[in-house]
């Protein structure tokens, strides 16, 4: 799964609100004798809030400070955690962001509405609200605010990577390729542009591109799961099954039980002529909850079985 980075809008990117259209599109042409929108305005002036760079990662608990993709993404968070998360933040960005993801968009769209005015030169709430269209699947909108925010900072990478996120969804292969090269060639500390870059690659069989950046990427991050494990997946793909075991055999039972682990765990180890070792993985794993992992489960339950 591709990546959104954050303060935006992601991965992090996202129908409308009217208000929020109403107050964020403020060049808007009006009829002369329309006032209606006289008495939704606040006249006490507002501080702009300015961009703070500080605040790209969110916090988390300790637990999970050595997965570098959390630090950057909310995508993996748990709904449990991201309700613990939005408890515990002051950071009205990082609040407008959470509920998005909780798909809470007409929350979220309020909040943005509230927020216009000291924000709308701010590049990480434009970024923000490109995520929140990227989740409400309104690509159009999501690519409009992660421009909007690149016009306010074109040095800033978190709407670079988002929009390479939202190329993909749509299929369109090569703009998000170049997307997420611009971004890893912006910012080459970020982990997320790299991942989708190398996830790109491995998904197009360039798997000699992709095992060096993943290799970059879990030496900055040993613990994090979901690296090595698309470094062991390249590797399996490569035809190295010996190094994709070890690095699979390194991971909790919690981590193999996630079918896109789980699975080329398995088959990780029937190639490696290790048959029960692979059945007994495979009866770990949990069920998939996709319809294209199911018949992948499918398809490996053969392979293991024959």
């Amino acid at each position: 799964m591709r990546k959104l980075l954050p303060l935006l809008l992601i991965l992090s990117a996202c129908a409308g609100n009217t208000n929020y259209r109403k107050n964020a599109n403020d060049e808007a042409v009006k009829s002369e004798d329309d006032y209606s929108w006289v008495d939704q305005l606040n006249f006490d002036k507002k501080s702009e809030t300015k961009y703070q760079a500080d605040k790209d990662e969110f916090e988390i608990s300790s637990e999970e400070s050595s997965h570098a993709l959390v630090k950057e993404s909310l995508s993996n968070i748990a709904p449990a955690k991201l309700e613990e998360t939005l408890s515990k933040s002051d950071d009205v960005l990082t609040k407008l962001n959470i509920k998005c993801y909780q798909g809470k968009f007409d929350e979220a769209f309020k909040l943005a509405d509230d927020l216009y005015t000291q924000y709308k030169n701010n590049t990480s709430y434009w970024n923000q609200l490109g995520t929140c269209y990227y989740l409400k699947d309104d690509y159009a909108k999501a690519i409009l605010f992660y421009n909007k925010s690149r016009d306010l900072d074109s040095k800033f990478v978190p709407p670079v990577n988002n929009i390479g996120v939202v190329y993909m969804k749509q299929g369109k292969h090569q703009k998000a390729l170049a997307a997420f090269k611009k971004a890893s060639d912006m910012s080459t500390f970020s982990v997320t542009p790299n991942y989708n870059l190398a996830e790109l690659y491995l998904k197009f069989g360039t798997v000699g591109k992709a095992i060096p950046i993943f290799q970059g990427l879990a030496k900055r991050s040993p613990q994090d799961s979901e690296i090595n494990s698309a470094l062991a997946t390249a590797n399996l793909l490569k035809g190295d099954y010996a190094t994709a075991v070890q690095i699979y055999g390194q991971f909790d039972k919690a981590t193999l039980a996630k079918p896109g682990v789980g699975l080329n765990y398995a088959v990780a180890l029937k190639l490696l002529n290790r048959p029960m070792d692979a059945q007994t993985v495979l009866n770990n794993v949990s069920p998939a909850t996709t319809a294209d992992l199911k018949n992948y489960a499918q398809k490996v339950d053969k392979f293991i079985r024959n």
